[in-house]
């Protein structure tokens, strides 16, 4: 090898370097292991427990308000589910309706409102309300389900919470709302 075809070998070589170097990582999520994770409000203490699911496929959190507030407070949970689509290849596309057919069987006056919707990289965020429909606990018309439902890379996340129609006030709609919107995926 000669002098000339030395050096342009170094130079190539450091180039290549400093492109892996000054490149950013962009690490794929592992399937199995990506959350959603949920800004909730810091005016309450949320306490987090699992729920048991049949499968490995599902994984489940509940979100509970607990402490001095948790009397005040109008949501007292916050449930997120996570379903890997390697086992339950699910869609967001088309869930508020099929959710909102299955509220409508027990209580006729629910209503559907899909408050945003966007498609980033070919996958689908909705957040969506039914407003007038009921909890396992109380009758048709006491409580308004907010769900925001977000396809990640290898997972369907949705996150869940019932405000009672007697709490139910603009205000709070849009904080629960914007505080859903801010989640994001990892």
């Amino acid at each position: 090898m000669n002098t000339m075809q030395l050096a342009i070998l170094t130079i190539a070589i450091h180039f290549v370097i400093g492109v892996f170097i000054t490149s950013p990582a962009h690490a794929q999520i592992e399937p199995g292991k990506e959350t959603i994770v949920v800004k909730l409000p810091s005016e309450y203490r949320w306490k987090s427990t699992k729920i048991p699911k049949d499968t490995r496929g599902i994984r489940g959190t509940a979100y509970t308000v607990r402490g001095k507030a948790a009397n005040e407070a109008a949501v007292k949970q916050v449930t997120v589910t996570t379903i890997d689509r390697r086992y339950y290849p699910m869609k967001a596309e088309g869930t508020p309706e099929e959710k909102w057919a299955y509220e409508k069987a027990g209580c006729p006056d629910a209503e559907l409102e899909v408050v945003d919707k966007k498609v980033v990289d070919g996958r689908t965020a909705i957040l969506y309300a039914i407003k007038s429909t009921k909890t396992p606990e109380s009758a048709c018309g006491s409580a308004n389900l907010i769900t925001y439902i977000v396809e990640g890379p290898t997972a369907l996340h949705t996150v869940e919470l019932n405000i009672s129609q007697a709490a139910f006030t603009p205000e709070r709609y849009k904080k629960w709302c914007d505080a859903l919107l801010q989640s994001y995926i990892e």
